[in-house]
């Protein structure tokens, strides 16, 4: 059997409250209804086209607190390195994945240092804080995927892990609002969608 992806049923998730976009946390305890619903589906094409099961993503951004900048990577290209095709070359400052069955044990917290330890070198791993959620079902990748966002501060270098990075470091507000805005590169949708929270969160450090 191949890998599983933790998932809840998209009508359960947004029986009480429905948004698009980003959403703090202070305004719906949906940490409580995904772990309260929580299943398991096998990963593949047929879940990535299930609109009746939300997969529920971590989305860890890294941020140095003390010079007030945040680590921004360029997913990899080719297939050998990065399998989602819908997102290669993209750029992004969200860490994370799918919650895998391992990390059955407060899966969401669980998964969160695992994709980071996996995707980034730290010389010390802080734990993420939850912050809010995104849902987007304005494309395909979207529709059936549900984020959880967290902040993870640090003062510590920070370096691409795994190859499913093609570079990673770490940009002043000003440089990423400048990345954003070049049309040379693909921005990633939660990461626009995320931005002025993560960025309003850091002016007021």
């Amino acid at each position: 059997m191949g890998k599983e992806a933790l998932v809840v049923d998209r009508d359960i998730l947004f029986e009480d409250k429905y948004f698009q976009g980003f959403l703090p946390i202070d305004k719906h305890d949906y940490i409580s209804i995904i772990l309260e619903n929580f299943s398991y589906s096998s990963r593949g094409d047929e879940l990535e086209n299930d609109h009746s099961l939300q997969q529920i993503i971590p989305y860890v951004w890294i941020i140095n607190k003390t010079k007030g900048e945040v680590f921004a990577y360029q997913r990899a290209s080719g297939k050998q390195n990065y399998k989602e095709t819908r997102l290669m070359n993209k750029i992004s400052c969200g860490v994370g994945g799918h919650i895998d069955k391992e990390d059955s044990d407060n899966p969401i917290e669980k998964a969160m240092m695992r994709e980071l330890m996996e995707e980034v070198v730290m010389a010390e791993y802080p734990k993420p804080k939850i912050v809010g959620f995104l849902n987007d079902d304005s494309d395909s990748v979207g529709k059936v995927h549900f984020g959880v966002v967290a902040i993870a501060e640090t003062n510590n270098e920070v370096n691409k892990g795994d190859n499913e990075m093609s570079s990673g470091r770490f940009y002043s507000v000003g440089e990423l609002e400048k990345l954003f805005s070049d049309s040379n590169y693909e921005v990633e949708t939660w990461t626009r969608l995320s931005w002025p929270f993560v960025k309003d969160y850091l002016m007021r450090l």
